[in-house]
């Protein structure tokens, strides 16, 4: 079978990866980098943390991607991506014990078996992460973890290239429909087709529109932080994503637009001064550089698979692509070996 992909992040390229191990032929279109939402991400999978903003089935597709989809999919890379599941920590400020009581609540709420996540002292805080010296409160989600995001994309495309996968880098897509990827100046034909574009999936996603994110890269050699941290605030979630060599990514601002343009001066000011809150030592950090990037979503911030014969369209991640993009390449390949939806029906929707 012949398989055509518009569209080279992290779906796509791990669709690419999984119909290649099924014996497909696949051609992959990508535009490039520049225009590469999965390569701004941070690379969190913490299914639980997600809770709180998020609907159950997040949580359901999250948690299946890092207890069996990531390692399986790490497993059969020829070169080893940083990935940890040390858990994740979420604290707030002092003053903001109301946000962390409300976090735990609703995520407690939206569990279909509760666990009791037991309220950390200050103390227990420290054992775990002693750089978090500023706060009495928090919570420990075990097993929770992160992926290098970028590391992993350029490994799998040279994987997926030295398996010889047509890809057609720097290239835009005009259109995509059923058996067809078409271009501006020429038209392929395939026995199946999958638009994984993001954005530039509007003809497909009538309710598709992008959420702005912003990033911070810092590295920091006096600074030993283990695990994702989460710090609550009426205003933002700030999130601390660990990277080998104590490099640190700092987010995130969640801001309804189409603008990618460089960081604003608000967003900069509120994650440093954040971040310098936390912990003083970061007041030597150093600037690595800043990313910003629009993030595909839906009217009802969850993901949604249209299909048809020859067609498959996935779209709507948002900010969770890292975290379920896994589990959705897994249905999405047992839907083609059976025709039938047995796991996520309630994504999966007919296209016309």
């Amino acid at each position: 079978m012949r398989a055509g992909i518009a569209g080279g992040g992290v779906m796509g390229q791990l669709l690419a990866f999984s119909l290649m191990n099924e014996g497909w032929e696949v051609s992959l279109f990508d535009q490039g980098k520049a225009n590469n939402c999965s390569m701004a991400a941070a690379g969190l999978l913490t299914p639980v943390a997600e809770l709180e903003k998020n609907d159950f089935i997040i949580f359901q597709l999250g948690d299946e991607a890092l207890k069996v989809h990531w390692p399986a999919i790490l497993n059969q890379l020829p070169k080893t991506i940083y990935f940890q599941q040390s858990g994740s920590l979420v604290v707030s400020h002092p003053r903001d014990y109301a946000e962390l009581t409300k976090c735990i609540q609703l995520i407690s709420s939206k569990l279909s078996n509760p666990v009791l996540y037991p309220k950390l002292n200050q103390n227990e805080i420290y054992q775990l992460e002693p750089e978090a010296i500023k706060f009495h409160n928090g919570y420990y989600f075990a097993n929770e973890g992160q992926i290098d995001n970028q590391m992993l994309l350029q490994v799998l495309e040279n994987h997926l290239m030295e398996k010889n996968i047509t890809w057609f880098k720097e290239t835009h897509v005009s259109s995509v429909k059923p058996g067809k990827i078409i271009l501006s100046d020429k038209t392929y034909e395939f026995d199946f087709v999958f638009d994984c574009r993001g954005l530039g999936a509007k003809e497909n996603f009538h309710d598709l529109r992008s959420v702005r994110g912003e990033l911070i890269w810092l590295e920091a050699p006096d600074v030993f932080i283990t695990r994702p941290i989460r710090f609550l605030h009426p205003r933002y979630s700030l999130y601390i994503v660990p990277r080998e060599n104590q490099t640190y990514l700092i987010g995130a601002s969640e801001i309804e637009s189409q603008d990618d343009s460089t960081i604003s001066v608000r967003t900069a000011l509120e994650l440093l001064t954040a971040i310098y809150y936390f912990n003083p030592k970061f007041s030597e950090a150093r600037i690595i550089k800043t990313v910003t990037q629009c993030r595909p979503t839906l009217s009802n911030h969850l993901p949604k698979i249209k299909y048809s014969d020859g067609f498959i369209a996935v779209n709507g991640l948002y900010r969770h692509g890292f975290l379920i993009a896994p589990t959705l390449v897994h249905d999405i390949t047992q839907w083609l070996q059976k025709k039938t939806i047995t796991r996520y029906f309630q994504l999966w929707e007919k296209y016309s």
